[in-house]
């Protein structure tokens, strides 16, 4: 150490601060060097890149806009070559003459390409003759008066939009051109230009396949196109296209073409007639012609990139023993052992002793402080253990500060996500309004009385969904002497959810219960009235009766006593005696879902009726027959539920002297309980029981799919 220091204090030289020094690496300095050196290199070689396509760029400005611009110039020839054989033709003698069939053959003769055409109008409007058609043949007047009336006045030629003609269907420029007699317009003649005659003059030019050329009317419609002219011609340029012609004659903008493809798009308008030649260069064309300074420019780099390599290897060379210097301070601060490897510098070689050293001081601390820990994680384990088991959130509140902290199962409980946040402000704004007094009331007492804290409330979920929570907490005074509270959390929706259905369920079941109770005793009631008078079947009628009754709430305990389907009530009692073929006894009718009570009544119903049948009925004999429809009827009052017994193939009936036990049964089950009217007919064929029920009474739900499906009822 004594070493160390007289070291250094040789080493440091008047004038010169180590701490200066420090402030700067050895290895950021080569690197400066070697930035020092490449950066111009790459300043030149990017300014020489830009500067080559800037130069590449103005040349083809410059070029395609003179093309532009003579195309442009080509096109006023080529409307002013028209309106010229038109002026030609308005000096005609036979205009003046007024010898309007030898002007017509006149016209005729002119040679205009097809679909061109040659009119003849008055000021008013009306057409005297046109070339589409024979000389006489009637025409109607002009669907241009403006135009014409323009005409008239200026006494200039004044070419027309690119428009479809309703006389022909066909899309026109038309050229209007006074004929002056006498210092008078006596008449306009007009000429209809088809864009083929501008299509040629874009094709005599022979643009590139790549490139993409057009005439523009003044409204900006495509009268002639290089690429795809019979899908285009009649359409709309770009919005930003047409701005730019407004905005200036001629020029070039960065545009996209019609057909979606990215150019940069030149263009030259008309002075005299309103009409643009544009043409578009793909911008993929111009990206080429930087390809080959952009080669030259990746050599530079690729060169450049070397020396950078090469460079970074002799500064690492140059720094080898700093790097050893570091990698002993990081093994110091990894925890881990210093080597004494000598770097070969006095400097270097005193402060990695130190650091060695250091290194073994280091260690002892840290193994007695991993012992420390390892009881605390062991604690912590054992609380995240319990904490899970019980499926509890742990918090803490720091009234002072409002600091709240909880934990994700905590978070999770008030419906928020592991990582979101969420404070107290939170907390207490997502209780339910009516138990936020509770709330704040059983806080605020724990606090006060430094009692622990026990409460349950309602919770709103950001969902809107409500829940129950239950809160449980200690105050602790911490080291600097603040107040807080540190607790846990547990949602007990389930079990309060679960309480609540028990209390139904018991309710429920007392309730069901005591009708089950009642209608027993009603059935023993009059089984004894019957036994007392004299009935010998009375003992088994009543077996039966309360076997069927059985049955049913087995029926209704498969549903959870939610009801059961009507067909299903009716094969509940009447399958013990259908036949194997299905054949004996026939259900028909929609699904329908009756209530609890409702199925206990049709039960017993089906049931008296099933045992008439089989002791005096239809189901006596092998040939008898049993059929039970119904229906759900509607009607100006309300909807109703139709059931109809019918017998056929038995014994021939009876009318019964008095009303059996049976009868009573139904009608007091039925009629009473449920409202319904039952009407019994004893004919000679077989019994026929139509029951009728209103629909609200008996019916918990009717299936959709039946309600269109042919209901039936005699």
């Amino acid at each position: 150490m004594i070493q160390a220091n007289r070291t250094a204090t040789r080493t440091t030289e008047p004038g010169k601060s180590s701490a200066g020094r420090a402030q700067t690496s050895l290895r950021q300095v080569l690197w400066v060097l070697v930035l020092a050196l490449a950066l111009p290199a790459i300043l030149v070689a990017g300014g020489g890149l830009y500067s080559v396509y800037r130069a590449e760029q103005r040349a083809t400005d410059l070029r395609l806009q003179e093309i532009t611009r003579a195309m442009s110039l080509s096109l006023d020839r080529e409307i002013e070559k028209a309106e010229a054989a038109l002026r030609v033709l308005a000096s005609s003698p036979s205009i003046r003459t007024g010898d309007f069939a030898a002007f017509h053959r006149q016209a005729m003769e002119a040679g205009l390409a097809e679909p061109a055409w040659i009119a003849l109008f008055e000021p008013d409007g009306k057409v005297l003759l046109n070339t589409r058609v024979p000389y006489g043949t009637p025409l109607p007047d002009s669907i241009r008066p403006e135009t014409i009336r323009r005409v008239q006045e200026t006494r200039r030629a004044e070419l027309s939009d690119l428009a479809v003609r309703p006389a022909t269907g066909q899309a026109l420029v038309t050229l209007d051109v006074p004929v002056v007699i006498d210092g008078r317009v006596a008449y306009i003649l007009s000429s209809a230009i088809g864009p083929e005659v501008f299509q040629k003059l874009i094709q005599d030019q022979r643009i590139a396949a790549g490139w993409n050329a057009a005439v523009l009317d003044r409204s900006g419609k495509i009268v002639a196109r290089s690429r795809s002219p019979e899908q285009f011609i009649g359409q709309s340029a770009r919005p930003r296209l047409l701005e730019a012609i407004t905005a200036s004659s001629e020029g070039q903008i960065d545009n996209v073409t019609l057909d979606g493809i990215p150019a940069r798009t030149y263009f030259s308008r008309s002075q005299p007639f309103g009409w643009s030649f544009i043409i578009s260069l793909p911008a993929s064309e111009l990206r080429a012609a930087l390809q080959r300074p952009l080669i030259w420019l990746l050599v530079l780099a690729g060169v450049i990139v070397a020396g950078i390599v090469l460079a970074a290897h002799l500064s690492r060379q140059i720094a080898k023993p700093v790097d050893q210097l570091v990698a002993s301070a990081k093994a110091l601060g990894r925890g881990e052992p210093v080597t004494d490897a000598s770097t070969h510098v006095l400097e270097f070689d005193a402060i990695r002793k130190a650091l060695a050293e250091a290194a073994t001081a280091i260690r002892m601390q840290k193994q007695s402080r991993e012992e420390v820990i390892a009881h605390v994680a062991e604690s912590e384990a054992r609380l995240r253990l319990a904490l899970n088991a019980g499926d509890l959130g742990s918090w803490e509140f720091t009234p002072s500060t409002g600091e709240f902290v909880t934990s994700a199962t905590c978070r999770a409980n008030f419906g928020r996500a592991a990582d979101e946040s969420f404070t107290y402000t939170d907390l207490v704004a997502s209780i339910h309004p009516e138990d936020r007094a509770k709330q704040a009331e059983a806080v605020a007492e724990a606090m006060t009385n430094r009692t622990d804290l026990h409460v349950e409330y309602r919770v709103i979920w950001p969902d809107g969904s409500e829940h129950w929570i239950r809160v449980s907490g200690r105050t602790r005074i911490g080291t600097d002497g603040s107040l807080s509270m540190v607790g846990v959390s547990q949602n007990i929706t389930e079990r309060r959810e679960a309480d609540e259905r028990q209390a139904l369920l018991l309710h429920e079941l007392n309730h069901r219960v005591k009708n089950t109770l009642a209608t027993v005793q009603s059935i023993a009631s009059m089984t004894r009235r019957s036994a007392e008078a004299g009935d010998p079947n009375a003992w088994d009628a009543f077996m039966g009766r309360l076997q069927g009754l059985a049955k049913t709430h087995d029926l209704l305990t498969s549903t959870n006593w939610n009801g059961a389907l009507l067909e299903n009530v009716l094969r509940n009692e009447l399958d013990p005696y259908q036949d194997p073929m299905q054949q004996r006894i026939r259900l028909r009718g929609p699904r329908v879902n009756l209530q609890p009570s409702a199925v206990l009544a049709m039960g017993l119903a089906v049931h008296e009726l099933a045992t008439n049948a089989v002791k005096y009925g239809s189901l006596s004999m092998m040939e008898g027959r049993v059929s039970v429809m119904w229906a759900v009827t509607t009607g100006p009052g309300p909807a109703s539920l139709l059931v109809e017994w019918t017998e056929s193939g038995g014994p021939r009936v009876k009318p019964p002297e008095r009303q059996g036990f049976g009868t009573k049964l139904i009608q007091r089950g039925l009629a009473q309980q449920l409202g319904g009217d039952i009407k019994l007919d004893f004919a000679p064929a077989g019994i026929r029981c139509v029951i009728t029920f209103p629909l609200k009474s008996v019916v918990v739900a009717l299936d959709a799919t039946e309600e269109n499906e042919e209901r039936y009822a005699s």
